[in-house]
């Protein structure tokens, strides 16, 4: 009986320390403001695409999460552009990944000539 007694007390300690540090640390890394979403839009179209009243033509636009811009022109969609594009686009993400971002999802809508892709990155902690 006193064994058991000494374990439960044991285990209790050790599980309130677990949920103290996982607190704390939790704590700090919502103070610290280091970690959040960018999203990388990617413009893949013939000439332009429709945008609300406006059109946009073939480009990358990276939102980080400080609302900071950057926008870097692609070549009109068509057979010859389009393996430099995607070599654009890999180069671009795998920059984003250098910088600390986790691909975390995503999206294409359209059709070819006409494809709008978002990727969703999220900024890691370290």
């Amino acid at each position: 009986m006193i064994f058991l007694l000494k374990n439960n007390i044991m285990f209790r300690a050790i599980v309130i320390t677990f949920f103290l540090c996982m607190t704390v640390s939790l704590a700090m890394a919502q103070k610290s403001g280091n970690s959040g979403y960018c999203l990388m839009r990617v413009f893949d179209v013939n000439k332009f695409a429709a945008s609300g009243s406006g059109f946009i033509g073939a480009k990358i636009i990276i939102t980080y999460e400080t609302g900071d811009q950057e926008t870097i022109e692609l070549e009109p969609y068509n057979e010859k552009t389009e393996p430099q594009n995607l070599k654009k686009v890999i180069s671009t993400l795998n920059k984003l990944k250098d910088k600390g971002y986790l691909l975390m999802s995503a999206n294409s809508t359209g059709e070819q000539g006409n494809i709008v892709t978002d990727y969703v990155l999220l900024k890691q902690q370290y």
